[in-house]
């Protein structure tokens, strides 16, 4: 992110930049990201609170400009900062499968604790990287087949090694955002190649990958028994502080009420932490005083921002797959739908890492679909 922002700033004529960029409906709609909650500041009463929100999500409100400013990269140099995105990812999960490996027992039965295996960050944040991974690859190989270029049959093991660890792993939001990529590469493999047969066959490949995984993989029929524990106890109303889908359960009906009770401004960015709290104190006591939002960021946006705010959020979140047709781009189309997919269960923007992922990935996805038009080849 650093490049690109020195980039934007260092050549270039800034006035000049910044009237295009203005003009620029689809970077404007990522800049209005931020804007739509900042101003929801207006009527919020926690200031502090709404200060700590800002902050975390300023980098939606520079880098906008900053990647519209950059000079024209060759595909080549976007290729390679794609390859270091993989490299990093893969050789981190080396270490988490390194971690397990010390004592496979140990780390299959804490997910039946609702624990997980070590990894270098958060796991929720760090699934979805994976993912992204996996689709960063994925568009490497589909357009050196587009554009008939050899390529090593590595990059197969590689991705299935991606897939392997995302099933060990065996985080919700990582599956399923990985579940997204395979979806749109049966989409596009059917809009390219007519092979419906194929697709099919692949489809209930996948299908059937899903199926075995929760029948043989320790971890993921562990993670399913937790899963059925915390929602007995959370139906009951019984023990469940220390349960993670109980609190996402609880912070999620919070934010439906909050909705309800505020339905045209919400109760602002700044006050959603106290308001969310303050309906789990009367419904869902043992869950109070732990710092929770509406675990989804589109309920969480419609309790702070109201119904208008919920719109603007979602209008200007989708504006990205519209630029140069972006909707015809694997790479550009299968990233927002994993961040889309990422916002129905967690609420992805509201931490720094989750905000440099998703306005990094975004606009690289925006630069890279003009790279690829403006005729570079790797």
């Amino acid at each position: 992110m650093i490049f690109f922002l020195i980039a934007g700033l260092w050549k270039g004529n800034f006035k000049s930049n910044f009237k295009g960029f203005i003009k620029n409906r689809y970077y404007l709609a990522v800049t209005g990201i931020f804007l739509i909650y900042f101003i929801s500041g207006l009527w919020s009463e926690n200031i502090d609170y709404f200060l700590n929100r800002s902050r975390i999500k300023l980098p939606i409100f520079f880098l906008p400009f900053a990647f519209y400013a950059t000079p024209k990269l060759d595909k080549k140099v976007m290729t390679s900062i794609m390859w270091g995105f993989i490299g990093i990812i893969t050789f981190s999960i080396l270490w988490s499968i390194g971690m397990f490996l010390t004592d496979i027992e140990y780390y299959t039965n804490i997910y039946g604790k609702g624990q997980i295996i070590p990894t270098p960050i958060h796991h929720i944040r760090y699934s979805i990287m994976i993912s992204i991974a996996f689709c960063m690859l994925v568009a490497i190989i589909w357009d050196k087949i587009k554009e008939e270029q050899k390529w090593p049959r590595l990059y197969i093991i590689l991705a299935i090694f991606l897939v392997i660890y995302l099933h060990l792993l065996a985080v919700r939001s990582g599956l399923m955002t990985l579940y997204v990529v395979f979806l749109f590469m049966f989409i596009f493999y059917i809009k390219e190649k007519g092979n419906k047969l194929l697709a099919v066959g692949s489809a209930a490949s996948f299908v059937l990958l899903i199926f075995l995984s929760t029948q043989f993989v320790p971890t993921i029929k562990n993670k399913i028994s937790y899963m059925k524990y915390s929602l007995e106890l959370f139906s009951k109303n019984e023990n469940i502080r220390e349960l993670s889908d109980s609190r996402r359960l609880g912070s999620i009906f919070a934010g439906l009420q909050l909705t309800k009770d505020n339905p045209a401004l919400g109760v602002g960015i700044g006050d959603i932490m106290d308001e969310t709290d303050s309906y789990l104190s009367e419904h869902y006591p043992e869950l109070t005083n732990l710092e929770l939002l509406p675990h989804n960021q589109y309920i969480l946006s419609s309790a702070a921002l109201g119904i208008i705010g919920l719109i603007l959020f979602t209008i200007f979140s989708c504006m990205p797959l519209f630029y140069l047709n972006g909707m015809h781009d694997f790479f550009l189309t299968t990233t927002q739908f994993i961040f889309f997919a990422s916002f129905m269960v967690e609420h992805t923007i509201e931490s720094q890492i989750g905000v440099a992922l998703y306005i990094f990935i975004t606009l690289f996805a925006m630069k890279y679909r003009q790279t690829k038009l403006e005729g570079n080849h790797v």
